[in-house]
């Protein structure tokens, strides 16, 4: 984890007193409504008192104050004192090997993307010596990672906020998924969101398999939309080299049939009797949504953002402790996974592969073992008495053990499992006004 990306204590303090040139807000492609609606809450806005408008940065020219775009920078623009910070402040191999675009291209042309992306940066700072504070989602690419790896060098805070399994009520604070101080939860917030955590509550964010449908036909719509306009009018055509559209043929999800036809053959039949009657012997894991900021910014190591390689690893540690490994796909990724993924896994004779409807709350009533990347199934588990363990670390993972500790049953105390949600409420925000 890069945990020199924390965002400073006193830096919610200083919002009421930030002007219009020193603050920008990150967007996307479909423009600051859109943005807005999403990951920047009024209650948030109303922070800044002096802000008259809220200026914005992006990659696109729908609603941007100021475009991001490095289409037609040159490696020869680079100086040697550019260099210089660059090799000092940039891992450019840690950069690729974690944004799903970089790596799915030729490592020549990853390494020069990197180095105008950086080079554009170098520039924006020292043009803008006035901005203070960057406010954005997540980092989840390479033009938003090294705009925040950048800032630090030039006193500039970056601060990420996204959606987690507290929605609609919180936002979760983080750059690349560590913690930090942001919201001081009263005593209520505390007793009420542990108390919705132990009545075992379906999660706001699960879907029907009704609307699972629905999103692979937009998902397919999508697909084929982003590749001709995005992909061959815009980056082909007219050179753009913004992340929308230079990598939107890597950056799909649903777009072939076969993944609605053959996925749901690989789905072994949900038997809650066999589960239980081996609880003792049996370790569940969440799938995850892949690629995704979870995986590729939130894991400390950027070898771990290849998450097929580590999950393969995984269930082969378990094979050889003589451990069953129940995995359950994500709800929102239904034949979504390329089929190549779900023929390894079942390859390993030791997996039980759940389809992503069963319910995670009955799931529960089965096992005793979780293991988690990442993601809300991790902190419910630990509220419920589970035997939890994780891969990496991020906001709440530095306090259950590694996998490979299989036998280090940590259990906590009511007092403990409250005070840690009381933790994992201080690195969010209320989107209540």
């Amino acid at each position: 984890m890069i945990k020199s990306s924390q965002i400073p204590s006193s830096l919610r303090s200083q919002f009421a007193n930030l002007t219009d040139d020193e603050v920008l807000f990150f967007i996307r492609i479909k423009g600051k409504q859109q943005y807005f609606n999403l990951f920047y809450p009024d209650s948030f806005l109303k922070e800044f008192k002096k802000l008259n408008r809220h200026k914005t940065i992006s990659e696109y020219k729908k609603d941007a104050d100021v475009v991001i775009d490095f289409s037609n920078y040159k490696i020869s623009d680079i100086s040697t004192q550019d260099y210089d910070l660059i090799e000092k402040k940039i891992n450019v191999d840690s950069i690729i090997k974690r944004c799903r675009g970089l790596r799915a291209i030729s490592l020549h042309e990853a390494r020069e993307l990197v180095l105008k992306c950086c080079k554009y940066f170098i520039d924006f700072y020292k043009s803008n010596s006035s901005l203070k504070l960057i406010i954005a989602g997540t980092v989840d690419n390479y033009v938003m990672d090294i705009m925040f790896q950048l800032s630090k060098h030039y006193s500039v805070n970056c601060m990420g906020i996204t959606d987690f399994f507290l929605y609609p009520n919180y936002k979760l604070v983080t750059n690349y998924g560590e913690a930090n101080d942001f919201h001081e939860p009263t005593n209520i917030e505390v007793e009420s969101v542990f108390n919705q955590l132990l009545q075992k509550k379906e999660s706001p964010l699960a879907i029907s398999k009704l609307s699972a449908y629905k999103n692979l036909l937009g998902y397919y719509i999508s697909y084929h939309y982003r590749y001709i306009i995005r992909y061959l009018y815009f980056y082909k055509l007219k050179g753009d080299t913004a992340y929308e559209y230079r990598f939107a043929p890597y950056l799909k999800i649903f777009n072939s049939l076969k993944q609605l036809l053959f996925s749901k053959k690989y789905f072994d039949q949900y038997n809650k009797t066999i589960i239980e009657n081996n609880r003792k012997r049996n370790i569940y894991i969440p799938l995850h949504w892949y690629p995704e900021a979870t995986i590729d910014y939130w894991t400390d190591t950027p070898d771990k953002a290849n998450y097929y390689e580590n999950l393969f690893k995984v269930i082969r540690f378990y094979k050889d402790l003589g451990i069953d490994v129940i995995l359950k796909e994500h709800p929102a990724f239904f034949c979504c996974r390329e089929i190549s993924v779900y023929k390894t896994l079942k390859e390993f004779s030791n997996v039980t592969l759940l389809n992503p409807f069963v319910k995670t709350q009955n799931l529960f009533e089965s096992i005793d073992n979780v293991l988690v990347w990442n993601g809300s199934s991790g902190v419910e588990a630990l509220i419920l008495d589970k035997n939890v363990y994780c891969t990496t670390k991020s906001y709440y993972s530095n306090i259950i053990p590694n996998y490979k500790d299989f036998s280090n049953i940590k259990r906590f105390t009511y007092d403990e499992k409250k005070e840690i949600v009381k933790k994992i409420l201080k690195t969010s925000l209320s989107v209540k006004s």
